[in-house]
């Protein structure tokens, strides 16, 4: 406990380093907005074996919801990252219970997810009465009002950015030593040897499920407020809910800190390729590709499964 302890006050010692530039600080923030998301993936891709690749469609519905609450009607988006969490747990729950209702899983649930994104982006681009469209949404800056999840000072960000990642990494940690998280990887490894083992395979599964689709879509309300503006394209896209499976996958998707890992390694490259390599369209990502292709050959398990061997770090990593 202590080494984490002093790392993570190391982290939050940040943005006190005297001359750092807020890109810096900007990376890092993006690093732990990835990091949530991939985690939240984690709970149902790598505890449940449910691969959703629409996860980006909880991330817009948290982000929209509160803008529009806040923008329309005035609602702090406090209430409105409440709102917009039940609103994606919801969605998860009644587009779940009908795959797990008729055994729709793996590859088919994958496709599902993927549909599920895609009509929830051309939603979102076409009720131009309620969404405003391709054109976006821009939220206006009220000063320092932290009501209204505004900060004139940016550097709170960084602050508001690494509790909600303490609080998701901490939620999957108790999880995957609970009695659900156990029951949860048991229907992951054997679906029928769990249904015949007592287990309620659906309401795990739609548990998981919700629980994944709330945290993103918290994460979509923070993206929004820190941005502050969104359009379909950046909170409803297929390449966002691809990036969010690339976290959670290059960390290890079995371990509570998978997703942190998978950011800590992909946003800052990422961002590297992208600054450096600006006078040349497209080869950032194809460094990038090439990079994340011979990850997947070599570490098919992630960063953290090549500690799984060693019993020590098992209990370190969560595997």
């Amino acid at each position: 406990m202590l080494p984490a302890g002093l790392l993570v006050l190391a982290v939050a010692a940040l943005p006190l380093v005297p001359g750092i530039r807020f890109y810096y600080l900007q990376v890092a923030i993006f690093t732990f907005w990835f990091a949530i998301l991939g985690t939240s993936w984690c709970i149902v891709g790598g505890y449940g074996g449910m691969h959703s690749i629409g996860h980006a469609t909880f991330v817009g519905t948290g982000a929209y919801t509160s803008t529009l609450l806040y923008v329309d009607l005035g609602v702090s988006p406090w209430l409105g990252m409440l709102a917009g969490m039940a609103l994606a747990a919801a969605i998860a729950l009644l587009i779940g219970w009908p795959c797990f209702r008729f055994g729709i899983r793996g590859d088919y649930f994958a496709l599902v997810t993927v549909a599920l994104a895609q009509v929830a982006y051309e939603f979102a681009n076409g009720a131009t009465r309620l969404t405003r469209g391709a054109q976006g949404v821009a939220l206006p800056f009220a000063g320092n009002s932290p009501v209204n999840f505004q900060f004139e000072n940016r550097s709170v960000y960084y602050y508001v950015a690494m509790v909600m990642w303490l609080l998701v990494v901490v939620l999957a940690y108790r999880i995957r030593r609970s009695r659900a998280g156990f029951q949860l990887l048991a229907l992951r490894d054997d679906e029928a040897a769990a249904a015949r083992g007592g287990i309620d395979v659906r309401r795990h599964k739609l548990a998981a499920f919700a629980l994944s689709a709330a945290i993103a879509a918290a994460a979509g309300t923070f993206y929004a407020q820190f941005i502050l503006f969104i359009d379909p394209a950046s909170v409803f896209g297929l390449t966002l809910s691809v990036q969010i499976v690339l976290m959670a996958v290059l960390g290890g998707m079995n371990s509570y800190l998978g997703g942190t890992v998978g950011a800590l390694l992909l946003v800052p490259l990422s961002q590297a390729l992208s600054s450096r390599l600006s006078g040349a369209p497209g080869v950032d990502l194809a460094i990038y590709g090439l990079v994340l292709t011979a990850l997947t050959l070599f570490m098919p398990f992630g960063v953290l499964g090549l500690l799984r061997g060693s019993p020590r770090w098992r209990r370190v990593i969560g595997w």
